[in-house]
């Protein structure tokens, strides 16, 4: 307690501590002299004098929690057990999260005083941070054998010590997924997850689910990011990405949804209108899809990939020069655009231009080797060569990726399907 305790000089200083979680309730300057003064005792020994000075304090200042906290702690200091600085340190707790003594001192307290159904409740509401922080978990475990509570204690060891534990396999689930080894990876990942790791309040919920999306495993990458988004819903970089998860897995109902949500709460953001509009084409409501491209091709007026998806627009609604024109514009931007050559191999055979349509497929095809659309596509346009053992080698392949989730999900999201190292 020693370390907190340091002079205040101001007022400013008092109510802009950083372990603060919300913003302190307006006191007088007679309240933070009398704060002071407390403080000065305690530094000096005079216990009583500084539990009296700040009894003062929180008169002028009621419900002040630097006050309330101090208070508890001085009383705490003179009497382990006092259930008056058990009550002080109770109302104090949610305001001070970041206070590694204070819920030590309260659990040392109820332990004290034989107080064991709110040693339960304290430990419970400190879960997450014992999921959290591996070094205050074992300061809660030696307080517990310090007391005698060896089944408690021996209880949340074997829980620390299955969650460290998870923590090793799930940081050798990043080093596998960053390295290419895709099946070591979901293995690493499935152990660290049965041993409890990670906490889903944890930044490294998140890490487990940009691994699980960079490996294409939309499916799980969307549960991780719903389970971050339940404790951080303003997040809108991984609620984008839960969107995208279900895109490209073809939940395109939950994909709306949040990419509806997210268009309100950030209608700036990049690509929202983009996908929102690609989601309303695969669910068969392509009129309304128009407006979403228009409003991200006014946000981003380089965005090939909406201009490509105007060009498909205008495909479907028998606009062939304006359909060309998009296309145009969108390989000038990029020639290597793989949907580009699928679009364009539409309308070329549309317009009887078979040959043309093959060799746009075919580079729709180089470009991305896992895109089953432009297999199926250029199956048809060797059918119509009359080229059967191409236009069945094409089918193969196309029924082949289709049959798999991962290309699908590939696909929906213009990733490339990466291949894993030995």
């Amino acid at each position: 307690m020693a370390g907190r305790l340091v002079r205040i000089v101001s007022l400013t200083l008092l109510f802009l501590s950083p372990v603060a979680a919300q913003k302190a309730p307006a006191v007088t300057p007679e309240a933070a002299r009398l704060f002071n003064s407390a403080v000065d005792a305690f530094k000096a020994g005079n216990l009583d004098l500084a539990i009296e000075r700040m009894r003062q304090a929180s008169k002028s200042a009621p419900a002040h929690p630097d006050i309330s906290l101090y208070l508890g702690l001085f009383l705490y200091e003179k009497n382990n057990q006092s259930p008056e600085a058990q009550v002080l340190l109770e109302t104090v707790l949610p305001q001070f999260p970041a206070d590694t003594e204070l819920p030590l001192k309260l659990l040392n307290s109820y332990l004290l005083s034989g107080k064991t159904e709110k040693v339960s409740s304290l430990l419970a509401s400190l879960k997450p941070r014992l999921e959290e922080d591996p070094r205050f978990a074992f300061n809660v475990i030696y307080t517990l054998v310090q007391r005698g509570q060896l089944g408690t204690a021996e209880k949340e060891l074997t829980e620390q010590s299955r969650r460290l534990q998870g923590e090793v396999q799930f940081i050798g689930g990043l080093i596998a997924a960053n390295s290419g080894h895709r099946t070591q990876a979901l293995d690493l990942f499935q152990r660290a997850g049965q041993n409890g790791f990670p906490p889903p309040a944890s930044r490294q919920t998140v890490m487990l689910a940009d691994a699980l999306f960079q490996l294409q495993e939309f499916r799980r990458a969307a549960e991780s990011y719903e389970a971050y988004l339940k404790h951080f819903p303003d997040d809108k970089t991984y609620a984008f990405r839960a969107a995208l998860c279900y895109y490209g897995t073809a939940n395109f109902q939950k994909a709306r949804q949040r990419l509806q949500l997210l268009l309100k709460q950030a209608p700036e953001m990049p690509e929202v209108n983009y996908y929102l509009g690609a989601t309303l084409i695969e669910l068969k409501q392509v009129p309304q899809a128009g407006a979403y491209f228009a409003a991200e091709l006014k946000r981003d007026p380089g965005s090939y990939k909406t201009m490509t998806k105007l060009a498909y627009l205008s495909y479907l609604e028998g606009e062939n020069e304006q359909c060309r024109n998009w296309l145009a514009k969108s390989l000038q931007l990029n020639p290597d655009w793989f949907e580009s050559h699928v679009v364009m191999g539409l309308l070329q055979a549309r317009l009887g231009q078979n040959d043309d349509a093959i060799r746009s497929f075919e580079k729709a095809i180089a470009e991305e080797p896992g895109y089953p659309k432009a297999y199926y596509q250029l199956s048809v346009a060797y059918k119509r060569a009359g080229d059967d053992a191409r236009s069945q080698a094409a089918l193969e392949t196309y029924n082949r990726l289709h049959s798999a989730e991962t290309a699908r999900a590939a696909e929906a999201l213009g990733m490339p399907v990466r291949k894993e190292r030995p």
